[in-house]
């Protein structure tokens, strides 16, 4: 693939400038996001038609929209549907495809990057902010394939980029189809100082069904924590999430509130992490089970029906994301949420839904698959 090299002048490059110093603005102002968003609305409304032609259905224009929520937004599974993208193909630089299919028998979500910058950087200072503000580097050790064995997961790239930032030691705990058991018992056994480990939740529940059949589980050294992702159903097994953290509790030796869940999609550039461990660290009560984002990202609660925000009760999540200037910033997924505070408690799926996530792949990847290296 060519990738076509952009100039300083480029109206993307200047808008991607502008966005990434927004992203490193301390206590940036709320006029300022909104002023930002209706930009990027501009932005995406002359360049992305299948977009455009949504938005004039709907009535809302650039001219039209007075403040960020009232941009339109498009259904996740719309990336299956059509190309969304503000470039053209030959500008593509990577692309994501969604772990699974958003229509019955139809192709899975795809998301075009034109250029990496603006993900980078958000997924390296979310992380930061949420799961290691108190350290510089630690042993990290992942429980999902590197990007060279998955070169279209968002989760791989996601994190062979935080292995890269953050990592001191560790790593990757799958290879092609297998675990590897031996190696990943003998490192954290043999770990001295606090680690972090990070993987889909089926991946660790693999990993923790393996050990415990040899009679093996963990004390990891105190200030250790867990991040998982990917959500508690697979093809093989469902655990509910009380269930699920008793597991990691038990089997890693982690405190509850050093446990923290990740809510991130292929269709969108940021995440959004549970505010528990970041809330201990800073020695504020831990809120278990609320989900914040980036301040260059927003979330909505919106009525299943008719679209309209849910003030109170539960509706569907709907999510703007500044990182997403390459494609379409306001997407309305197919999860079902109820707002707390500055963030989220994700319920689960939408009913007729079709299960979507990593650990749905990590399931089907390493069932009967769980080899010793």
């Amino acid at each position: 693939m060519i990738v076509l090299a952009r100039t300083q002048q480029d109206p993307g490059a200047l808008l991607d400038q502008r966005i990434l110093a927004f992203m490193h603005q301390a206590g940036a102002a709320e006029a300022d996001f909104d002023s930002l968003a209706r930009e990027l609305f501009a932005y995406q409304y002359a360049r992305n038609e299948p977009y455009r032609r949504l938005c004039d259905q709907r009535g809302r224009t650039p001219a039209s929209v007075a403040h960020w929520q009232d941009i339109p937004a498009v259904a996740a599974g719309s990336f299956a549907d059509a190309r969304l993208a503000t470039f053209p193909p030959d500008r593509t630089r990577l692309w994501f495809d969604s772990s699974g299919t958003t229509r019955a028998g139809g192709r899975s979500s795809r998301h075009e990057l034109e250029t990496t910058e603006l993900y980078d950087a958000s997924l390296a200072l979310q992380f930061r902010r949420c799961v290691m503000p108190d350290r510089e580097r630690m042993p990290l050790f992942v429980f999902a394939p590197p990007f060279d064995q998955a070169p279209h997961s968002s989760l791989s790239y996601m994190l062979s980029r935080l292995f890269e930032r953050f990592a001191s030691a560790g790593g990757f705990c799958i290879d092609g189809e297998d675990l590897r058991i031996d190696w990943t018992v003998e490192s954290l056994r043999n770990a001295r100082e606090p680690v972090i480990v990070f993987g889909t939740a089926f991946a660790l529940v693999h990993f923790a069904d393996r050990c415990r059949a040899d009679g093996v589980d963990f004390r990891l050294p105190a200030g250790s924590r867990i991040v998982e992702t990917g959500g508690f159903k697979g093809r093989s097994r469902t655990l509910a999430p009380a269930d699920f953290y008793a597991l990691l509790t038990d089997f890693f030796g982690v405190p509850r509130d050093w446990c923290v869940s990740e809510y991130g999609m292929c269709e969108l550039g940021s995440q959004w992490y549970d505010a528990n461990l970041a809330d201990v660290l800073a020695a504020r009560r831990p809120r278990r089970d609320v989900k914040v984002g980036p301040h260059w990202a927003r979330h909505l609660v919106v009525d299943t029906v008719s679209g309209e925000a849910v003030v109170g009760g539960d509706g569907l999540l709907q999510l703007f994301d500044l990182c997403n200037r390459g494609s379409v910033a306001a997407v309305l997924t197919a999860d079902v949420v109820c707002a707390e505070g500055d963030g989220f408690i994700f319920k689960g799926r939408a009913a007729g839904a079709p299960p979507k996530g990593c650990s749905i792949s990590a399931d089907d990847l390493l069932s009967g698959h769980a080899g010793r290296s």
